[in-house]
């Protein structure tokens, strides 16, 4: 008879304190309510941190979990959750990275990895097909990532597969994050500070099982329709042949980019030229995808001349861009991906270092920020040499970077002198997202749960150019203004349904770019339903998958009321987006209405079956089955 534990793999608590290891299979019932992945670790991360424990606090945990479906023959079926207690809103902590460890943890048998406690000194997990150990990491503490993870394969072999944090974990950087394979970030809510608060240097992966599925036969089937499906997409080209790269220009037309530290959302086209995409083929050596995923978005850059001549890696993506070439107003391609490099090394968030950095370079502009106040760096628009140098400065807390290292909120509350009306955050994290255009990115990037980030549920449909038709947009989306970026009609409806999707697909450990997340002819929840249902014998639909999404939303929501006071108040944007219109391109006057912003809100919240403070209702919470600590 097929166990459940054959696919979803077993619970693995590692207590640093007591060096204390336990091994369990998960209840199959929890499978069936939270399928795995940032669902089962946000369950788990709820029944296990109480109110009032601080995030840095060996209370908190750290979970690793690898998605329900990871391991399998499903399209992007690749990627590890990464979840905790948020070092920025004391909410909800939630990260997410592809790359080769989710499936090595699935081939050792394992789907989830709880650490508590915190060690008396640097350590890293060893895990070998369920053999766990806990190893001295002193001589590691103080390396860069890609000297840890070189050190820790030579010890336990080449094909191992390794997670660390770097100096800037170490450190307790705020917005630190955890690296796998050298170059894969799980970012946000400062899970490198907390994984490094633990004392606990890395995590390696050693496996070599195979996963089960309850009808094999079936599910090859299902499985192989969805990778046609994805070969077949018209988004396959752009991606197979830029990355993420691909949506740069076309955020750019639609008003959507932070110019300046948000100042404007456009850029003139004839200096975008200078780092679009075509600008860093010149770079890029070689372009692949993760073992199980079509999509070649990844690819290592090398820089051979000028004064970054020597600089090689990898995980070029649009956020990279639209970081430290727009916020930053940097046209120079070798700068910004010195500066992604540099980010992956010393294991900092791009988008939160770039956040901090921008604030302050406009903070500079306005007179707030002196060069008494940078340690005598020049923050002008532009200047990529002091970008590279505050980067190091926040890994490693020196000089004016460790201001910047405890991110934008708290630089500004340390800075004074009016500069916190520039720092643009969202739950009290630092902001990639521009708000005024698209209105639906906007939204689902104001109700992220984790506190801002757009891949929790911001719509991408919007950025299609009127691709969609509202027809199509119907059927899929169930919204027919899905593909129109300007209008706010049906928005929180649109929200909904991503945040929803995007909770099954990091349950799953799939890539949301395979589904219609990315776009209409892409994986479906019917195909999603399909899929489950052969992988594990259940008799799941469409409508059971999404009451799944609802109720991981739920809980986050729920966590965060209970943990960090959140409610309505929480979910509005920085002022800026309601006062400052864009003021330039096609979409130049486009502001944030606030009253047209508080419709989506209310109607999002009606959706999930929230009362008007944004709260979840107690007979929804019944719906949903969920116990909630109190």
């Amino acid at each position: 008879m097929f166990n459940i534990t054959d696919l979803s793999g077993k619970i693995v608590e590692v207590d640093l304190t007591t060096q204390r290891v336990e091994i369990t299979e998960g209840e199959e019932e929890l499978y069936r309510s939270f399928l795995g992945g940032r669902g089962l670790s946000q369950f788990l991360l709820s029944k296990n941190v109480k109110p009032g424990v601080s995030p840095l606090d060996s209370q908190n945990v750290l979970l690793l979990g690898a998605g329900l479906l990871v391991g399998t023959t499903v399209p992007g079926a690749v990627r590890l959750s990464v979840d905790t207690k948020n070092l920025f809103s004391n909410g909800i902590g939630s990260a997410n990275a592809g790359g080769e460890f989710a499936r090595a943890l699935k081939s050792a048998g394992i789907g989830i990895i709880m650490v508590t406690g915190k060690a008396g000194k640097p350590v890293y997990i060893a895990i070998t097909d369920g053999e766990v150990a806990i190893r001295d990491a002193t001589s590691l503490w103080g390396k860069i990532v890609s000297e840890t993870d070189d050190i820790i394969r030579a010890e336990l072999g080449k094909k191992a597969r390794v997670l660390c944090i770097g100096p800037a974990g170490e450190n307790l950087v705020r917005g630190a994050c955890v690296i796998i394979d050298k170059a894969r970030a799980a970012a946000k809510c400062g899970v490198g500070a907390v994984m490094g608060s633990k004392r606990l240097k890395a995590v390696a992966i050693l496996g070599s099982g195979t996963i089960k599925v309850a009808d094999p036969k079936g599910f090859l089937a299902v499985s192989r329709r969805a990778w046609r499906k994805v070969l077949k997409s018209k988004v396959l080209e752009g991606m197979n042949e830029h990355g993420t790269l691909s949506t740069v220009a076309m955020k750019n037309a639609i008003g959507g980019v932070p110019f300046r530290h948000y100042q404007d959302g456009y850029m003139d086209p004839s200096r975008i030229n200078k780092i679009a995409k075509l600008s860093f083929k010149e770079y890029e050596r070689r372009r692949f995808s993760a073992i199980g995923c079509p999509l070649k978005c990844r690819a290592v850059y090398e820089i051979r001349e000028g004064p970054y001549a020597g600089t090689v890696g990898e995980a070029m993506e649009a956020n990279t861009i639209q970081d430290f070439g727009y916020k930053l107003d940097i046209s120079y391609p070798p700068a910004i991906i010195k500066a992604n490099v540099l980010c992956n090394e010393y294991g900092i968030d791009m988008d939160t270092a770039a956040e901090s950095i921008a604030w302050a370079y406009e903070c500079y502009e306005k007179g707030i920020l002196h060069e008494k106040d940078t340690n005598g760096l020049r923050l002008t628009w532009g200047n990529h040499e002091a970008l590279i140098t505050l980067i190091e400065q926040i890994a490693y807390r020196r000089g004016f970077g460790d201001i910047l290292a405890e991110g934008v909120k708290k630089a500004a509350e340390i800075v004074g002198r009016g500069s916190e009306e520039l720092a643009m955050t969202m739950k009290g994290q630092d902001l990639y997202e521009t708000m005024r255009m698209p209105k639906g990115y906007g939204l689902g990037a104001a109700l992220a749960t984790r506190g801002g980030g757009h891949c929790s549920g911001s719509p991408l449909t919007e950025f299609s150019l009127g691709e969609i038709s509202p027809e199509t947009a119907e059927e899929i989306y169930g919204v027919s203004t899905a593909g129109d970026p300007a209008t706010y009609e049906g928005k929180g409806k649109l929200v909904a349904f991503h945040e929803r999707l995007h909770a099954v697909l990091n349950s799953l450990g799939i890539c949301f770019f395979s589904t219609v997340s990315q776009s209409s002819d892409l994986i479906t929840w019917g195909d999603l339903a399909e899929l489950v249902s052969a992988a594990t014998g259940w008799a799941i639909d469409e409508n059971d998958l999404m009451d799944i999404g609802e109720r991981v939303h739920t809980l986050e929501r729920s966590f965060n009321a209970i943990h960090g006071g959140f409610d309505r108040e929480n979910d509005y944007p920085p002022e800026r987006f309601f006062k400052e219109p864009i003021k330039s391109g096609p979409y130049k006057g486009e502001i944030l209405d606030r009253a047209k912003f508080d419709g989506m809100l209310t109607e999002n919240y009606a959706l999930h079956g929230w009362n008007v403070d944004g709260l979840p209702k107690e007979e929804s919470l019944a719906r949903l089955k969920l116990i909630m600590l109190s």
